[in-house]
């Protein structure tokens, strides 16, 4: 405050500082140079109004892309919607989406896509394609190994830990996940572990030796995730069933995996579950109405019962 530093010691730190702040755009062959229409990150996205009679491109078909490209289509002349999963052209109402962004080209200016796809007369792209881990205040003069590079952040024990030092945890770092829950999970297993080493709690399960956590962080940090054939950059990846055993091994370290946990976690899994399949059932960048959709969770039985909902409900009720 008022430009004054304050020092103090501390026996443990928790970096929960999040990892959207800092986007990231991928390299376009030929973009800098032949594309003369405007640019922006998602995260400078804040009015779809301001697209009116635009031809808009969106870079990214995950939620950012697919939210925006929905929203903007209400405003612009068109949207088209660059997604790497695909391989054909497809158009509903004034959304086209198209396969991975190539490049853009030297004789006209037009954008290229993958499998022979082209377009013209784009005037805005905006690049819905994530973010890089930051910690700005962690540098040189910290005294602590540390690596950010290709989205990945290492070395880290079980995505949390740093595997030198446990009572330094960053959390929030897993991506394409049910974000809060997990960030309790993780807090609770830090702070189990920071009190069974004062003596004052019994976890059920403790953190290995320092040797052990390094070699499982360097394995971790060039696994790939739990994509299969994942990248670096997928290290952090926990999207699809991975994430819940991720859950169940912090629960472990917490000392709270017991039935209430269990149901807690599986009831999670089942909404996420029907949740995803609403979404995808749907045009991706189209109108999703699943987000309408309202639960009563049911832990008891392991599942939910749909409260509401703008989507046909063949079974009212999930369970296991």
């Amino acid at each position: 405050k008022g430009g004054h530093i304050e020092r103090g010691c501390f026996d443990a730190v928790c970096v929960a500082n999040g990892h959207y702040a800092k986007p990231t755009v991928p390299h376009i062959n030929g973009m800098k140079d032949h594309f003369h229409g405007d640019t922006l990150h998602s995260m400078a996205y804040d009015d779809p109004q301001v697209f009116s009679d635009r031809v808009v491109l969106c870079v990214g078909g995950r939620a950012s892309g697919a939210d925006l490209a929905r929203e903007i289509s209400h405003h612009a002349k068109h949207v088209y919607l660059s997604d790497t999963t695909l391989k054909k052209r497809e158009t509903q109402g004034s959304v086209t989406v198209l396969p991975r962004l190539k490049e853009v080209s030297s004789d006209d200016g037009s954008i290229i896509f993958e499998h022979g796809h082209s377009v013209s007369g784009i005037d805005t792209i905006i690049f819905c394609t994530g973010y890089d881990y930051s910690f700005p205040f962690i540098n040189d003069e910290s005294n602590l190994q540390l690596t950010t590079e290709d989205r990945r952040v290492t070395p880290l024990y079980e995505q949390l830990w740093h595997a030198q030092y446990p009572n330094i945890c960053f959390l929030g770092l897993p991506h394409s996940v049910l974000p809060f829950p997990m960030f309790e999970l993780q807090a609770q297993a830090f702070v189990a572990q920071l009190e069974r080493d004062d003596g004052a709690k019994s976890c059920a399960l403790h953190l290995p030796s320092r040797k052990e956590r390094e070699e499982a962080a360097l394995k971790d940090a060039a696994s790939g995730g739990a994509k299969p054939n994942g990248r670096v950059r997928d290290t952090h990846y926990l999207g699809g069933d991975a994430q819940w055993e991720y859950w169940r091994e912090l629960a472990r370290y917490a000392g709270v995996l017991d039935a209430d946990t269990e149901g807690f976690i599986e009831t999670n899994k089942a909404i996420m579950d029907h949740s995803s399949m609403e979404r995808k059932g749907g045009f991706l960048g189209g109108e999703d109405v699943y987000r309408e959709t309202c639960y009563e969770r049911v832990d008891s039985k392991q599942g939910f019962r749909v409260t509401s909902s703008q989507l046909p409900q063949s079974i009212p009720i999930e369970t296991k």
